[in-house]
């Protein structure tokens, strides 16, 4: 399109033909028009367009007009002009005498589905009256804008054409367009320039809005209206009980099937991705869970790009401001680990975009605790307990709108700082801005334990815990659900108690269902592989794209002799033995050399090593110990020759801490590597001169002083202790742990065998690299010990392949040449410098390794998410061969069933599947080798919401213009399918949430009514296609009167719920302040609507109460009184903002839809 004029000389130089033009292009989000004079035929001539236009997501249309509606004679049956009062009187005469024509009708159709009093409204029509200086004035001007400047659009036209039937097509007009951007959308205030839209936004501010008058006193009155609305009716009136039920899919899921609005967000992606409807869809259901609920969870399977949705949901947050009290920023919360995942990804829709999105979000990961137990020779960031309950970072108070958080199972323990930091966060942020952010928890695997886990993750978004939005769960009292579920749960997983295995598995697989269908049903996103090759195959291999078909896992069995086994067996009961076999026996390793601060006999030196939050010493001993003890079961499954060298470490740090007792001088020092520092002999051999036990020492004392001088000497714990500091038993116990390892480690260093490395040698060319199975050619082998995996190239090495060897500290540094050589989806020149990569758990997330179908768990994981993770790497978007073949080394059926770890796997794995319908076998036969099937696991079962989106996609393709109309029909969906039996309800007021709502009649006149989710509703309305519509019944209208009551009181009860005796103390505090001598005018209407919310149970409110009540007792403590101006402001700036945003919440309910059957 070109700058030219516009004259209506011929129809490609028409008004008509260029508007049209205009508001068929992509992109534009707002068109402004500014005209002298507007009729209901100007706006029929282009009511198909802008219908067109008005229905994509996000666009809007603002009119400003100079008169009210302008009508000519010839329109009219009869003109009546007579001593019209105008401009009032004068455009109601017009509309209401205007000829009856379906083209007119369509103009008000489109009135009436899109302008509404709402200040959202998709219409929205002013009137300017005066100019800015408060003179009357005519708008005489005439000025069309097409605003889609995030899109690069930018036109705007000027002339003479006002906005009428005569203007578009019966006058001689000149116009001109205008078609750089720059020129029409700038909003640079420059001395003797101005843009369109500059002009107009300053007409616009000094406008009067003119949509409600228009709508109750003209529009809605009219005859021509009343033919619009009749005609509606009739058609509703042939609405059948299917088609009702179509719209409560519609309701539900509709957003899913609007293609406009995915249209929308496919065009946030970059050139570079794959626009694969599955994730559009999983953004747009995200976006409606978020909405109804709060927050939501995604839990995709691994490999099906839950980042990409994540920042596409982030996206769509910041690009669609809405008038929520959200403000636009974000934070996003991950594990070290998988940040700079987030970032390239984030950087990569920033880099060819106009509108940046990295500028609204923060970064923040999760904690964890360093090299504590001083072997570096360990890399698994997925090991729990070594997670510090903290943040990696400061927490920012900002009033985020949105926050993400992914692996959100690490927020599992709402006792940890980390936890109670975020918590207390949200709830500032409610304070702050009247509303609480969105939460979108990402994780595979959002039950990592327990069912508690998953309820501190759903409470950071549903906030009121006894009255909930989940109303499966105990009609959404979620504490008292999660108590029930938790109590059976323990009871299953606690070997005390002698139950069955079937019945065990059977009660485990009812947990899982409860929490399924009464939680997760309603908040959780998640779709897998089956569901992906089910119900969008047909946009996979347009693509090309495929999910190879995981074989395996293939055991690569190593067999122990028995002495061995035997020594296998004994280690397991000293460094981890079970609950029972601490009751059989005392030989077992406390690790006490970690342990020390738990032995203070000064409760002040006790304080210095207390954790953040309410861990006490204890607490943080026994996780270190706890680590120590990870750490040893996992070298020992990883390697024998690893663990005989931990073993000798752990040794030699007890012997240190022995020393140190001995020599009086004890150091605890979680700044300083002690044991590094009390090696002498390695100190002598690198420096050529003898370095004794005192020498070290010494060095010690200077690092203590210099970290104290500099200021990083936290609390004073890094210092030197006596023997007298310390309980004389903890030296006893050291000995004993001395004496348990010394003896251990003598056992294991007379017995060199390593059969597990043995078997692994015999199998690399043979298996690993069989050409019938290995059509990459390549092989990705995992490790959680760096020398394993040392000594794993090596071997690989000795049999002519190229291995990378990668572990945390080489990963950045490395990161390029495994893309070239393993990643599917590397966009440059593929490599094959390397066939075989060995690397620790670094790699299980964050990267594609997919070039590859073979992949090695040298260590057995035993966590079921790094297990799907570490399968992830290869089996994702873009992989290429038919078969992703999983080998794991397992020992004999004796060396496992020593580690006593069968059932606790069991319980935990069978939960995992069974939860996210991905029930599959994980044991074999014998039950004591855990047998994962990965298969199943990977790819999972269907979920089971996909099946009501796939009937609405359905009936969308299959009944397009019928599906419209269910669409647009807002009103009079209730129908009924029987004369008695149970209603169903759908309610919602302007500003609150929808809910469902169930009516049975147990008498006339008495109801039993009950809220129910609104997927229940779905699954109870569904009906065939050809059931019959009866006359709603005789008490049609106190049923629909129950209804609302049922609705009005579920937040009445909501709040009151929530204050509690707070309340109480509010009200107490109310009348405190409204006693204070000369309280204004102002303030004291504050203080009776903030009472009328309290009297509500309004939660926030009665916070904000109390907490002004403490200041203002704190501050009339002080030297100085407190003058009531004060007091004024404080009440202006914390209760009128809040008071102000929750009467805005207020308003009347109205059914929805309704039916009974």
């Amino acid at each position: 399109m070109n700058n030219t004029l516009i004259d209506n000389s011929i129809e490609a130089l028409s008004m008509t033909a260029t508007l049209r033009k205009c508001l068929a292009i992509d992109g534009i989000k707002t068109v402004s028009i500014a005209t002298g004079y507007w009729d209901i035929p100007g706006l029929a001539i282009l009511q198909e367009n802008l219908r067109s236009f008005i229905e994509k997501e996000g666009t809007t249309l603002r009119l400003l007009i100079g008169k009210d509606p302008y009508i000519y004679v010839n329109q009219l049956k009869s003109p009546k002009y007579k001593d019209a009062n105008y401009p009032l009187d004068f455009i109601k005469t017009d509309i209401h005498e205007l000829n009856v024509t379906e083209e007119y009708k369509d103009a008000i159709r489109l009135l009436l589905d899109y302008c509404t009093e709402n200040n959202d409204s998709k219409i929205q029509i002013r009137v300017f009256r005066k100019n800015e200086n408060d003179e009357t004035q005519f708008l005489h001007s005439k000025c069309y804008i097409f605003d889609g400047k995030s899109n690069g659009i930018g036109i705007g036209i000027v002339g003479s054409t006002n906005f009428t039937q005569k203007g578009l097509q019966g006058n001689a007009e000149l116009n001109y367009i205008e078609t750089a951007p720059n020129q029409v959308l700038s909003l640079d205030e420059i001395p003797g320039n101005k843009s369109h839209l500059i002009w107009f936004n300053e007409k616009w501010e000094i406008s009067e809005p003119w949509n409600k008058q228009f709508l109750e006193q003209i529009l809605k009155s009219a005859p021509i209206t009343d033919d619009v609305e009749k005609e509606r009716k009739s058609e509703q009136q042939s609405f059948t009980p299917y088609e009702l039920y179509i719209k409560l899919l519609q309701i539900k899921f509709g957003d899913i099937v609007d293609k406009s609005l995915g249209q929308q967000i496919e065009t946030y992606l970059p050139a570079n991705i794959h626009k694969l409807e599955y994730q559009i869809e999983a953004v747009k259901r995200c976006i409606g869970i978020m909405h109804e609920h709060g927050g939501f969870m995604l839990a995709d399977v691994v490999g099906l790009g839950k980042t990409i949705i994540g920042t596409l949901i982030i996206k769509r947050f910041l690009s669609v401001p809405e008038d929520d009290g959200r403000e636009r920023k974000v934070l996003v919360i991950t594990p070290p680990a998988i940040q700079s995942g987030w970032k390239k990804t984030i950087a990569m829709f920033d880099k060819n975009s106009d509108e940046k999105i990295a500028p609204y979000i923060d970064f923040i990961t999760t904690g964890r605790i360093g090299n504590v137990a001083e072997d570096e020779s360990c890399e698994d960031d997925d090991d729990d307990s070594r997670d510090s309950g903290d943040f990696g970072g400061t927490l920012q108070e900002k009033n985020y709108g949105f926050i993400v958080i992914d692996e959100s199972h690490k927020f599992r323990n709402s006792a940890t700082l980390m936890y109670q930091s975020l918590d207390e966060l949200i709830q500032k942020i409610c304070s702050n801005t009247g509303v609480y952010p969105y939460v979108g928890l990402l994780s595979a695997t959002p039950q990592n334990n327990r069912p508690n886990d998953l309820k501190n993750q759903i409470y950071l978004f549903e906030r009121n815990h006894n009255d909930s939005t989940l109303k499966k769960a105990e009609s959404g009292n979620i504490e008292r659900f999660f108590a029930d579920v938790n109590r059976e749960y323990e009871s299953l997983i606690d070997r005390s108690n002698d139950i069955p295995a079937d019945e065990r598995r059977q009660r485990l697989d009812a947990v899982s269902k409860r929490l399924r269908d009464c939680v997760l049903s309603d908040i959780l996103e998640r779709r897998t592989r089956t569901d992906v090759e089910k119900y969008y195959k047909d946009d996979m291999e347009s693509q090309g794209l495929i999910f190879p078909k995981i074989v395996g896992p293939n055991n690569l069995e190593y067999i122990m002799d028995d002495e061995l086994a035997q020594l296998f067996s004994d280690t397991m009961t000293i460094i981890a033995p079970t609950e029972a076999e601490k009751l059989q026996t005392d030989e077992w390793l406390k690790y006490f050399r970690y342990r020390a601060i738990e032995y203070f006999t000064d409760p002040a030196n006790e304080r210095k090593h207390t954790g953040r939050g309410n861990r006490g010493v204890n607490d943080v001993a026994k996780q270190l110990a706890i680590i120590m003890q990870i750490l040893l079961v996992k070298r020992l499954e990883s390697s024998f020759t690893a663990f005989t060298q931990s073993l000798l470490n752990l040794r030699r740090y007890t012997e240190n801490m022995i020393k140190m007792w001995e020599n009086d001088t004890i150091f605890v020092c979680p700044q300083i590597d002690v044991n590094k520092e009390l090696d002498y002999e390695t100190k002598t051999l690198k420096r050529g001169r003898r370095v004794s036990f005192n020498d070290c020492v010494e060095e010690i004392r200077a690092k203590i002083t210099k970290l104290t001088e500099q200021g990083r000497n936290e609390k004073g714990q890094n210092a030197e202790y006596n023997r007298k500091d310390f309980k004389e038993e903890y030296y006893i116990q050291l000995k004993e742990d001395f004496r348990l390892i010394s003896n251990l480690y003598d056992r294991w260093a007379k017995n060199p065998q390593d059969p597990k490395f043995d078997a692994f040698k015999e199998n690399i060319k043979p298996e690993l690299f069989n050409p019938q199975k290995n059509t990459s050619g390549k092989l990705v082998i995992f490790s959680e010990a760096i020398d394993t995996v040392q000594s794993l190239a090596r071997a690989v090495k000795a049999k002519g392949y190229k291995a990378l060897v990668i572990t945390a500290a080489n990963r950045d540094e490395m990161e390029h040449t495994i893309e070239e050589n393993f990643d599917a989806n590397y966009e440059g020149v593929w490599k094959d410098d390397y066939n075989v990569i060995i690397t620790t758990e670094v790699l299980a997330e964050g990267v594609n390794l997919h070039r590859a179908n073979v992949i090695l768990n040298y260590d057995t994981p035993w966590n079921s998410t790094r297990l799907m993770q570490r399968i992830g790497r290869v089996n994702r978007i873009g992989s290429k061969e038919p078969f992703v073949y999983v080998y794991n080394f397992m020992p004999s059926a004796e060396g496992d069933a020593q580690i006593q770890l069968v059932r606790k796997a069991h319980t935990k794995l069978q939960s995992f599947h069974v939860l996210f319908g991905e029930d599959s076998k994980i044991f074999s036969e014998e039950e004591s080798v855990v047998h994962y099937d990965i298969a199943k696991a990977v790819n999972g079962e269907e979920s089971p919401l996909q099946k009501y989106v796939y009937e609405l996609k359905q009936y969308k393709d299959t009944h397009p213009e019928r599906y419209l109309q269910i669409e647009q029909a807002d009103k009079d969906w209730q129908i009924a399918q029987a004369a008695s039996g149970t209603a169903y309800f759908i309610v919602k007021a302007p500003h609150s949430a929808r809910l469902a709502i169930r009516i049975r009649t147990e008498a006339e006149g008495l109801y039993n009514a009950k809220i129910i989710s609104l997927l229940e509703l779905l699954e109870d309305m569904r009906v065939k296609e050809n059931a019959k519509r009866v006359p709603l019944p005789d008490n049609w209208r106190q049923l629909s009167a129950e209804a609302i009551k049922t609705y009005n009181q579920y937040f009445v009860r909501i709040n009151k719920s929530r204050a509690g005796d707070k309340a109480t103390a509010a009200k107490e505090m109310l009348v405190k302040i409204n006693n204070t001598p000369s309280l204004s005018l102002q303030s004291k209407i504050l203080l009776k609507n903030a009472r009328k919310f309290i009297d509500r149970g309004s939660f926030d409110i009665i916070k904000k109460v109390l907490a002004i009540g403490q200041e203002l007792e704190e501050r009339g403590l002080r030297l100085f009184a407190i003058e009531q101006q004060d007091i004024d402001e404080i009440l202006e700036r914390e209760i009128g903002k809040l008071v102000a945003h929750v009467e805005s919440k207020q308003g009347e309910a109205s059914i929805v839809l309704g039916t009974i059957k």
